[in-house]
């Protein structure tokens, strides 16, 4: 049952592109105002006679026609309608009222939908906002020169304040839930936005490692972060051997294997150690974190074995694959350009000594 009445109410408008959220909200409200309109419509004609009760039923009929209207109108004239028939309504019960009962506490409540409704224009929410202040200045004057139609007794009177607090808060709460709802949504989506145009500058498309600009952050952060503790870092760049020899004689294809493969390999083996990020092209870029020189020797040399015995197999074709790596300790008083470009020239040494070797 429940179930059936959320389908139903969640109906899409017939013909419109824009999202229903709005025509949903219009469609509670007025289900709220047909509760309470009613009940009081029922009141007025068991305690006015027929007259009064007729033009209260009237304005319920209003709220009506607007609920049944909400799935085949545009959300633009959807709105107008729904503002109309508060309006309607809020006029009637006030001038036969009077102001102590809040009624025109409605007209404030209707044009939050204006202002907070993504796809309105600013013409609507200054219309709105003009159209308000007039209705109820109107209003204002209106019952200070004229006495209200109905006189309600005494003892009915706190009953009557009571009812229609509950009418304007229940409506008030349910647009405050609603548009809570709906910006904590938006809200949700920029941040995991935001995370990902993050992960996408900050990572490499091929390999899925951080990219230069990632694994900068990184160090640096590390470096500010334990900068009071003092801990130890080491700085590795790797190369792969004869990479052009491997595109030239496989293909580029094969080369981009041997790339996600090798940093499959690289990121297993850092885990826990610290981080690797591809530097550029064959060059992947090492951050050894609470390790020293002469460790992280012995770390790189298993890594360099581990590599050398991998095989590395694409489409059944054997690819012999060895890296060469190049290690510097990190010191603040090097800074890390200088920390990152030591290790480089210790790369290009063990290039020049016949590769597939760490050079510390």
């Amino acid at each position: 049952m429940l179930k059936e009445i959320q389908v139903f109410l969640t109906k899409e408008i017939r013909g419109e592109n824009e999202p229903k959220d709005t025509a949903v909200l219009i469609r509670a409200l007025c289900l709220v105002d047909f509760l309470f309109i009613g009940i009081n419509a029922v009141v007025l004609l068991a305690d006015f006679g027929m007259e009064i009760g007729v033009r209260a039923f009237a304005g319920l009929l209003f709220i009506v026609l607007v609920f049944a209207l909400s799935y085949r109108v545009k959300m633009r004239a959807l709105v107008f309608l729904y503002y109309f028939a508060v309006i309607t309504n809020v006029v009637m019960l006030t001038t036969h009222m009077g102001l102590p009962y809040m009624f025109q506490a409605q007209i404030y409540i209707i044009f939050m939908i204006f202002f907070y409704r993504a796809a309105g224009s600013q013409a609507e929410r200054i219309a709105s906002v003009v159209s308000s202040v007039i209705i109820i200045f109107g209003l204002i004057f209106y019952v200070r020169t004229h006495d209200p139609v109905l006189n309600i007794a005494m003892a009915d009177y706190g009953f009557v304040t009571f009812y229609c607090t509950a009418y304007i808060m229940v409506k008030t709460v349910m647009l405050a839930f609603f548009f809570r709802k709906k910006f904590s949504a938006s809200e949700e989506k920029i941040i995991k936005y935001s995370k990902k145009l993050e992960m996408l500058a900050t990572t490499d498309p091929l390999t899925k490692l951080q990219n230069r600009r990632g694994m900068i952050n990184h160090i640096e952060n590390f470096v500010e972060e334990t900068k009071s503790n003092g801990k130890l870092l080491t700085v590795a760049i790797g190369d792969i051997d004869l990479f052009k020899h491997i595109n030239d004689t496989y293909g580029h294809e094969a080369g981009d294997y041997v790339l996600e493969t090798i940093a499959k390999i690289m990121k297993e083996f850092i885990e826990g150690k610290g981080m690797v990020a591809r530097w550029g092209g064959e060059e992947f870029l090492f951050s050894l974190e609470d390790i020293n020189g002469d460790y992280a020797f012995e770390e790189m040399s298993k890594l360099l074995h581990l590599i050398e015995r991998y095989e590395f197999l694409y489409e059944g074709t054997p690819i012999k694959v060895t890296m060469t790596f190049g290690l510097e300790e990190y010191d603040d008083n090097t800074g890390l350009d200088k920390v990152i470009s030591k290790a480089d020239e210790k790369l290009y040494i063990g290039k020049k000594q016949g590769r597939n070797r760490v050079i510390y």
